[in-house]
């Protein structure tokens, strides 16, 4: 698959309607997680812990798509310069 192939395809992941309900639901996640550790005065440094990897799991996973496009389009610029730096055989 060429990098032009794969960056369609992850904008057409990043404008699908599942990738808009993955990103509902991640949120909802994310502030539920959040949420228990602000209302649980007693938990353990080791679940607090645990949770705030979660989150930061999930805020990296939802990140993806765009942090993937970034390298795409980069992928895509070197090889354009390195097609344009390249002599013609005449």
């Amino acid at each position: 698959m060429t990098p032009s192939a794969k960056l369609k395809a992850v904008d057409n992941l990043l404008n699908s309607k599942g990738w808009a309900v993955v990103m509902e639901i991640m949120h909802e996640e994310i502030l539920a997680s959040a949420m228990s550790i602000a209302e649980t005065p007693s938990m353990e440094l080791d679940e607090i812990n645990f949770r705030r990897g979660s989150i930061w799991a999930a805020k990296q996973m939802l990140e993806l798509p765009v942090r993937l496009r970034q390298k795409l389009e980069g992928d895509i610029a070197l090889h354009s310069a390195d097609d344009n730096s390249k002599p013609l055989n005449t």
